[in-house]
């Protein structure tokens, strides 16, 4: 190279003037390729929104005109039209889709043809193209739109509420203070009068959500039910949402004694929050926007007040060790005591489709039952017998919704397994009685009896039970069983074990065995009434599964997946 021409690189090497006018374009490169991931894809992401919505509209307006593909495409069309997006991109096809969940959901849905009976078209698919707008982008050669697209799946789905292990008739006011009490962390004081006020009143489950919505600030014709499903809480919330239904028109039973019961439950708790999915139940309607619904469910979606009381209660007091205490005075059996925990509760079902299940939370129950057995020769003749029961859950599943005049709704019921033993969690062979005997230095023990023995209740099920609209007006409850009561027969299946502490023989020692296991079998039967009652507050029944329908709807358009 020469050294004129090297001298002259050398010289542009060095010279540093206009280096901030490269950095400047370097720097606005970089912002305009920021701006067209952000904006545009922003843009792109809102536009697809406004889309999807559109989209939905469109399918559920088109199931309501299935009766030909033209009135069904002519539906979709029309709505796509008044959100603004032209018709063209519209794909409409009319089908049959089946909830089974058994079925991946991409099979649920099958279009018309192939030998599909017109008579059993239920659903319509709606697809649509369309084009976002590019505002950078364009500047790095993309195009000037962005092709978009939303698809959505509307049909006729048979919903039905209902409830798992509602026995409120056999309440004990009593206990009911003391379970539901414990599990809110606060003292109730509520009358058996104010429990079946609570029972009775039935509020429309969609116009709950609709007040509850508004109460936590959620947008109608944004979120969804779905969003609002899955947010925590305050019981506050809940609570004037209850009331502000049961304010209004739409309501079952005496709203003015439901109110004050409900309100008078739960205002101790009000700041406290809970997953308002585990309480109430309404799969179907997740994907809808709030307020959306509306006279598209029906008349109403029924949902009773005592189970936002009991659910609330089941999930502040989950895993909590909850006392109890009653006085019996019924033949030898003297009290009853004991502490209650209970698992996880499953919502109640206020609106479900066939396959949706509700269960009966787990529960276990250390009772204590004093006895007066009258026998002089015992240390103490009122001895306390320790009782270990644990239950599994039960199951109710929708079966069908045959929304027939013979049958509304058909619940398939399985009763969970439930175990009693004489003892404690970690005592399997407890001392209930010990004997004395008068051996010239004063009495003195000479004898424990332990107690043995064990009954269990198997699971059944599931047995099919049809409910009809009979049942549904008169809130029928009816049970799939797999046994009787279960402590009855662990009095029965008593034996007592020896453990000599003196070596003495002991007079008549047969008859006070026989007398003593007589006397704990016959105490152990009224103890059944204490335990029914006892698990009556909390929906649960050992052996058993009660149901109750309290209503179905047949023609209720909703978004499924």
């Amino acid at each position: 190279m020469p050294q004129p021409l090297r001298t002259l690189v050398r010289q542009f090497a060095r010279d540093e003037r206009g280096v901030i006018s490269v950095m400047a374009v370097g720097a606005l490169l970089l912002a305009l390729a920021v701006a067209m991931i952000v904006i545009d894809t922003g843009a792109m992401l809102y536009a697809r929104r406004d889309l999807q919505a559109a989209t939905d509209a469109a399918a559920l307006g088109a199931v309501r005109q299935l009766q030909a593909q033209e009135a069904t495409q002519a539906a979709a069309e029309t709505i796509f039209d008044l959100n603004g997006f032209q018709t063209a991109g519209t794909e409409v096809e009319r089908g049959v889709y089946d909830p089974d969940p058994s079925k991946q959901a991409a099979s649920r849905f099958v279009a018309e043809g192939g030998g599909i009976d017109e008579a059993d078209i239920n659903a319509v698919r709606v697809r649509k193209t369309a084009a976002s707008p590019t505002y950078f982008a364009r500047l790095f050669g993309f195009g000037n739109l962005t092709a978009i697209d939303a698809e959505a799946t509307a049909a006729y789905v048979k919903t039905v509420s209902f409830s798992a292990g509602t026995r409120l008739a056999e309440l004990n006011e009593g206990l009911a203070n003391q379970i539901l009490g414990g599990l809110l962390g606060t003292t109730l004081n509520l009358s058996l009068v104010d429990y079946n006020a609570l029972a009775a009143a039935n509020i429309d489950a969609l116009e709950f959500l609709d007040a509850l919505a508004v109460e936590v600030g959620m947008e109608a014709g944004s979120d969804t039910y779905g969003d609002l499903l899955d947010a925590d809480i305050a019981i506050g919330d809940i609570v004037a949402a209850a009331i502000d239904v049961l304010n209004g028109e739409n309501f079952e039973g005496d709203p003015s004694v439901a109110r004050v019961a409900l309100q008078t439950a739960l205002s101790p708790v009000d700041s406290v929050t809970v997953p308002l999915d585990q309480i109430l139940d309404a799969t179907p309607f997740v994907n809808r926007t709030i307020g959306s619904i509306g006279s598209s469910a029906g008349d109403d979606v029924p949902f009773n007040v005592y189970d936002i009381l009991t659910g609330t209660a089941m999930v502040v007091g989950e895993g909590k060790v909850v006392g109890f205490d009653t006085e019996i005075n019924l033949g030898s059996l003297a009290s009853a005591s004991g502490t209650i925990t209970v698992g996880s509760p499953m919502a109640h079902m206020a609106v479900g489709k066939v396959g949706d299940s509700v269960r009966t939370s787990q529960t276990e129950i250390q009772l204590s039952a004093v006895i007066d057995t009258g026998i002089l020769s015992l240390v103490n003749s009122q001895i306390t017998v320790p009782i270990y029961i644990t239950a599994a859950e039960g199951t109710a599943t929708v079966a069908g919704i045959p929304c027939s005049e013979s049958a509304v709704a058909v619940l398939a019921g399985t009763t969970g397994a439930a175990t009693a033993r004489y003892g404690t969690e970690g005592d399997t062979a407890p001392t209930i009685a010990t004997i004395e005997l008068n051996l010239g230095l004063g009495t003195v023990p000479v004898m424990n009896l332990k107690a043995n023995g064990s009954q269990q209740l198997a699971s059944a099920g599931p047995t099919d039970i049809t409910f009809t609209q009979a049942d549904v007006d008169s809130a029928t409850i009816k049970t799939v069983s797999s046994g009787s009561n279960i402590l009855s027969g662990l009095g029965g299946a008593l034996t007592i074990q020896q453990v000599t502490l003196v070596g003495v023989s002991i007079p008549g020692l047969a008859t006070i065995l026989s007398t003593l296991t007589n006397t704990v079998g016959s105490a152990l039967t009224s103890v059944d009434a204490v335990i029914d009652s006892l698990l009556t507050t909390l929906g649960v029944k050992l052996g058993a599964m009660d149901m109750i329908v309290h209503g179905a709807k047949c023609r209720a358009p909703v978004l499924v997946g």
